[in-house]
């Protein structure tokens, strides 16, 4: 199905700011006897410290966790490097990860019905994350987006008909309505922003 992913300069909140680089990653990693999938943001460290300032400020429990990009890679690439890039050598000097959420088990495997149709969206084969073995994906901002808030809205859930619920209602929407849940979801002034996209799509609180 189609997202209308280019779309995405209506909505972006820094539309061309980055040009063609990626702001995303999706890494998936084997811990124990499962696999889990993590979704990063990509930024410049003075961005990551003002989100994490702001969230301060507004005394909120959520955790705005920054690594260094090597430690949400797999192996020794720099997001340049990996598929679904350009091939351009960024400079990523000075740019930070924040992990967004990791999925596993039913959720992970839920997910995938999503990061399936998201990554053939922009031609890039999601068998690469989605199966064998560990492995890391850059993305656009606009596919990003689109996972960021699924990851987000199904981190804390575990039934399976809920989890599908919110991967195929985010799959339906448009990026507009993409970008407006993922403002909600990440503003320290809209502390239920998650929330209310689980009860839209799944009627799960």
């Amino acid at each position: 199905m189609s997202h209308g992913l280019a779309e995405g300069n209506s909505f972006a909140f820094t539309t061309g700011a980055h040009g063609n680089r990626p702001t995303f990653v999706l890494t998936r990693e084997r811990v124990g006897d499962q696999h889990e999938i993590t979704l990063y943001e990509l930024v410049q460290q003075e961005i990551a410290t003002a989100r994490q300032e702001r969230f301060d400020r507004a005394h909120k429990s959520v955790n705005v966790s920054v690594c260094e990009i090597e430690e949400a890679v797999v192996g020794e690439q720099s997001p340049s490097e990996l598929p679904g890039t350009d091939d351009t050598p960024y400079d990523w000097e000075d740019w930070c990860a924040i992990r967004i959420a990791t999925l596993q088990g039913d959720a992970f495997n839920e997910a995938c019905y999503l990061i399936e149709s998201t990554l053939r969206e922009i031609s890039l084969d999601p068998e690469i994350v989605c199966t064998g073995s560990p492995a890391s994906v850059s993305l656009p901002e606009a596919a990003g987006v689109r996972l960021s808030i699924a990851f987000r809205a199904m981190k804390p859930m575990r039934r399976r008909d809920r989890l599908r619920e919110v991967a195929k209602g985010i799959d339906q929407m448009s990026l507009g309505e993409c970008y407006y849940w993922h403002a909600k979801a990440r503003s320290p002034t809209s502390p239920s922003g998650t929330k209310a996209l689980r009860v839209l799509l799944a009627d799960h609180v």
